[in-house]
Parts: structure tokens; C-alpha cells; sequence
């Protein structure tokens, strides 16, 4: 494989899983949109897709649910 053909990120040793979001433009704007609504639907050429987010640390709030288990009490 040539250096041309790698992806930019694999050269800037960032993982290919792993996308920066920039400060400004359009992925920026997904971005805060997504962030705002927790999902969002995305058609792309009749294909539609769910893009849900989630943080990937779990806050010491949402542990101590999971670890409690058991319906919610109301």
C-alpha cells in the first residue's frame, strides 16, 4: 500500500474509528444538531439510517442506575 493510498487519519496516527469534529462547517452544525436531539434520521439516496449518540464514559449517575437494576420507581 503507497502513502497515497492510506487514510489521512491512519497517516496523522489517529484512529480510523475516530472522527475530529471541526470548530466550523457542516459537520460541526450535524454535530450540535445531533448533539441537541440525541438522534436524528439521515437519508442518503433512499437508504435511511438512525444515528444515535451516547458519550464513551458512563457518568458515575448512570453506573449506579445500571447497577441498581430493576423498573424504575415512580
Amino acid at each position: 500500500m503507497s502513502e497515497e493510498d492510506k487514510n489521512s487519519r491512519e497517516q496523522d496516527g489517529m484512529s480510523a474509528d475516530i472522527v475530529a469534529i471541526p470548530k466550523d462547517g457542516e459537520l460541526r452544525r450535524f454535530f450540535e444538531r445531533l448533539l441537541e436531539t440525541g438522534t436524528l434520521k439521515v437519508n442518503d439516496g433512499g437508504q435511511e439510517f438512525l444515528i444515535k449518540i451516547s458519550r464513551s464514559q458512563m457518568t458515575n449517575e448512570a453506573r449506579d442506575f445500571l447497577a441498581g437494576g430493576g423498573p424504575v420507581s415512580e
